[in-house]
């Protein structure tokens, strides 16, 4: 298996008839956690795409999409609670979505508060991050990234004040046999807790 990160795919090319090839594939509750958790390299999450990553819980789950008719529907797993963690792919819950057969997927990673009244400023000091890898012709490629917070909507004539803990990675992508994404959700940037991760199917109304 081989991962090219977007980034360097063109370069990596450029190299392929000098250097033989693309570039190998690197070998691969509440918990307090330290404080730079929620911004760490993406060197973190391109090392989930390798073979020793567990895909079950606490630290994961494979998937199978299923694909709706006429709508949108989510292909995705969430963690038990905020003890996700491993050597391969430290801090992050990764789901892995099989048989996508090529199709357009969204990724995306979404926190789940331990509460449902959830304050602005609570909302503000929720940390969000993740990635997606999508997986074909046996190399892995990466889809893209966030780091953000939650945001808050104010009250308005039609809806109420609310928290949107849920982030699109990057802008989707289509001809991959399976995605890997990872998240991590954490309060204040230290307290890590629930987080879904998963791509949205689908191409809306018929």
């Amino acid at each position: 298996m081989r991962f090219i990160p977007a980034a360097a795919f063109l370069f990596a090319a450029s190299l392929a008839t000098a250097c033989g090839g693309p570039l190998e594939e690197e070998t691969p509750g509440a918990e307090v956690v330290d404080e730079s958790v929620a911004s760490q390299e993406q060197a973190i999450d391109e090392s989930c795409v390798g073979s020793d990553v567990v895909l079950a819980q606490p630290d994961g789950a494979v998937v199978t999409a299923v694909f709706p008719h006429c709508s949108y529907a989510d292909a995705s797993a969430a963690s038990n609670d905020g003890t996700y963690d491993q050597p391969s792919c430290p801090h992050r819950f990764v789901t892995e979505v099989t048989g996508l057969g090529g199709a357009y997927v969204q990724p995306f990673v979404e926190v789940i508060p331990a509460t449902s009244n959830v304050t602005e400023s609570a909302c503000k000091g929720i940390a969000i991050s993740g990635a997606a890898f999508g997986f074909k012709s046996g190399f892995w490629y990466a889809m893209g990234s966030v780091s953000t917070t939650g945001t808050w909507y104010p009250a308005s004539p039609f809806w109420p004040a609310h928290c949107s803990l849920r982030v699109n990675i990057g802008t989707g992508g289509s001809s991959y046999s399976k995605v890997r994404v990872t998240g991590l959700g954490a309060a204040l940037g230290v307290f890590k807790g629930r987080v879904r991760t998963g791509v949205r199917l689908g191409n809306g109304p018929c």
